[in-house]
């Protein structure tokens, strides 16, 4: 329901993009030192909104559907599948990602894929054709890693190491304040902030070993 809200408060044209942004304005604002601020010259969600002017003249259902095969699929989840794959020497295989299916599917009425809170309507009949309809209809299960509770156990370690307070004042980049503040609560339960602390460590950990290194 928080994410629900915080996400409502955000601009109408992302659709339901704006469900994957963590870091509201109001966050950053406080996140980024003054002088970081200074060189941030474009929003976050800009290239959300670039890739929904591409879209073109559709309807709205097919253009967050463009938007989400342009960015969080070939950006986030194909690049998992992909890595993962290749690490334990595994050759993976989209085949419904075949070029002429994905543009059929873009063809393909919209009532047909959502419709009354129903999800991928016409793939479902399909497949009960040749799949037990239990496991067509049932409930949908998340697939993600325990993050939250990673960065107080095995990964606090790590937590402390890249966002210590020495390190973030050295550099200027990020709000010591704000940066321990999100922690404390982290740490103590009070709220999730572990897509905000993880995407800072990522970044800190790039920054280490491309910047830093060299």
């Amino acid at each position: 329901m928080k994410r629900f809200v915080e996400g409502a408060d955000l601009p109408g044209e992302l659709s339901h993009s704006r469900w994957r942004i963590f870091a509201s304005e109001a966050l950053r604002a406080q996140l980024f030192t003054p002088e970081a601020l200074q060189q941030i010259t474009r929003p976050a969600e800009s290239h959300i909104t670039r890739l929904f002017e591409r879209a073109g003249p559709r309807t709205p259902l097919a253009r967050s559907l463009y938007v989400d095969v342009k960015s969080y699929m070939s950006d986030n989840c194909l690049v998992k599948v992909d890595r993962m794959s290749m690490a334990n020497s595994l050759e993976s295989r989209v085949p419904m990602l075949d070029r002429e299916l994905v543009e059929l599917a873009f063809q393909v009425p919209d009532d047909l894929k959502l419709k009354d809170g129903k999800t991928k309507i016409i793939l479902k009949k399909i497949a009960v054709q040749q799949i037990p309809r239990k496991c067509v209809y049932r409930q949908k299960e998340g697939f993600s890693i325990p993050i939250k509770h990673w960065l107080g156990t095995q990964f606090r370690p790590i937590l402390e190491d890249l966002l210590s307070s020495d390190k973030l004042k050295s550099e200027g980049i990020f709000n010591v304040n704000t940066v321990s503040n999100l922690k404390r609560e982290h740490l103590s339960g009070k709220a999730n902030h572990s897509h905000v602390l993880w995407s800072l460590i990522v970044f800190q950990a790039w920054r280490r070993r491309w910047l830093e290194a060299a």
